[in-house]
Parts: structure tokens; C-alpha cells; sequence
């Protein structure tokens, strides 16, 4: 074991010699002492090395945290993304016209989420498949253009 190192690992965890060399049960000056010659008993360089896998235990699971961080605030952008709140409570999403029933009035449309609805179109404006569609929800799968 290389004093740097196990200078750094005390110093991470935030331990002093002296409380280092009361935690294996030897004196104080011995420990100091052990540091300064360079010469760790095989019981010091096990708790160091103990020391040490607990640092990079506890830097990975920071690492697994922030990875899980990040892709929650990335998931909640695209949610939000693809659902807007506007006027109160009505929910207005993107959708794509995938087929035309025998009622010619009516459209059934996908969400970018897979998930599908239907709507009625105004006499004017009847959409063709693949069309892109903003739409405002009104009762279970029904929908209206925006």
C-alpha cells in the first residue's frame, strides 16, 4: 500500500491517522508512525483497502443515480412534449389519421404513444390517411380537430 494513497483514502472518507489507528486498536503514534515510514501492517492495508471499496461503492451508486436522474427529466420532457395542457383541463396532442371507417365523416387517428382515438371531421375539411392532426379530447376515445 502507497502512503499517497492511503493518505487519500483516509482523507476521502474524512478519518485522521490518529482516528484511523484508534479504529484498528493501536496507539495513535503508531499509526502516524506508519504513515511516515511507510510500513502498514497487514491489518492496516485490509481496512484501507475495505476503505477504499467502499469509495468506489458509494461513487458508482452516485453514478446510478444521476444516470436514473437523467433519464427521468428526459422522460418528462417527451411526455410533455407530446401532451400540452391548454384551456383548463382539455388536453390537446398530435396524431396521424391511419384509417377511414365506412362513415365517411369519421377518422381514426394514433398517437406518437401508440395509443388511438377517433373524430368527426367538419364537412369542410376531411382529412386523408397519413395526415397529421392537432386534437383536442373531448369523452373517452372521442377527439376534436383544433
Amino acid at each position: 500500500m502507497d502512503t499517497e494513497r492511503a493518505g487519500k483514502i483516509l482523507e476521502a472518507h474524512g478519518i485522521s491517522k490518529s482516528a484511523f489507528g484508534k479504529m484498528l486498536g493501536v496507539k495513535a503514534s503508531t499509526a502516524r508512525m506508519a504513515f511516515s515510514l511507510k510500513r502498514f501492517s497487514k491489518k492496516m492495508v485490509a481496512k484501507l483497502e475495505e476503505l477504499e471499496g467502499e469509495l468506489l461503492i458509494e461513487r458508482d451508486l452516485a453514478e446510478v443515480d444521476a444516470m436514473i436522474d437523467e433519464a427521468q427529466e428526459e422522460r418528462v420532457s417527451v411526455i410533455e412534449g407530446a401532451v400540452r395542457q391548454t384551456m383548463g383541463n382539455s388536453l390537446e396532442r398530435d396524431a396521424r389519421v391511419y384509417a377511414v371507417p365506412r362513415n365517411r365523416y369519421l377518422r381514426l387517428i394514433e398517437f406518437e404513444d401508440g395509443s388511438h382515438g377517433k373524430f368527426r371531421c367538419k364537412p369542410v375539411n376531411y382529412l386523408k390517411l397519413g395526415e397529421s392532426v392537432r386534437v383536442k379530447h373531448l369523452d373517452r376515445d372521442m377527439w376534436e380537430v383544433v
